[in-house]
Parts: C-alpha cells; structure tokens; sequence
C-alpha cells in the first residue's frame, strides 16, 4: 500500500466505516477520509508493507509496517512504524478497522523534549 489521494480511500471503505487508532476513533468515510489526510499533511512519503493477514470470516487481522519521512520529525529521515489492524469487511469493504500502534514511537519521541520524556519513560520501564 502507497500514499493514496483520499478520495482513493471510497474504494478501500464503507460509506459508514469506523476507524479506531491511538489517536481517536473517526466515525464515516468522510471522517476517515479527513482525519487521514490530516495526519499525512506534509509528509514527505509514506507507504506499507504488509504480512500475510490472519482471516476468519469477515475479519481479519494484519501485521504491517509504515515506512515514512516527515521533514519536521527526526531531521527528515527514514522511519519506521510496526503496527497491526483488525478490520471486518461488509459489503467488499471495511466497516470496521482498530489500528494497534505506539503512538509514542511513531510522534512523541520525535519531538524535542517530550521526546526526551517518552523515551526515559520507556528507558525506565525496560529495566
């Protein structure tokens, strides 16, 4: 999956989808179509890879990684983010999707101090 324009996004979800991650849940295609462009604004390149998914039925569940770059966050370079997604399809379409990531690794420990803060805090909590 590459970097689509959000109106790509119709395609992929349900007219009265729900998408839940770290940062909120976003309730609509509208919503989500918003909310993802927000969270893409500026961002120099984003894309995944995924693993095989585990499917039963309607759901399923994926492991991925967001490959990305940011020019405000960690000067510019390369990141990476591993997360996964339970989604149910209806319809040939998702309906529902949670979004299972460390909304620390991927923004707060890129920013300057609160950085500083959410990595001690992790440094602290592994030893």
């Amino acid at each position: 999956m590459d970097t689509q324009p959000p109106s790509a996004l119709a395609t992929l979800y349900h007219t009265n989808a729900v998408l839940i991650d770290p940062f909120g849940q976003h309730q609509g295609l509208s919503a989500i179509q918003d909310y993802l462009s927000h969270l893409l604004a500026n961002v120099d390149y984003c894309r995944f890879t995924l693993d095989a998914p585990l499917c039963e039925g309607q759901r399923f569940a994926v492991a991925w990684t967001m490959h990305w770059s940011h020019p405000r966050l960690a000067g510019g370079k390369a990141l990476q983010l591993a997360g996964c997604s339970v989604v149910t399809v209806e319809d040939e379409r998702i309906i529902h999707q949670r979004d299972y990531y460390d909304a620390g690794e991927m923004l707060y420990e890129h920013l300057p101090l609160l950085g500083w803060a959410v990595r001690g805090a992790k440094r602290r909590v592994r030893s």
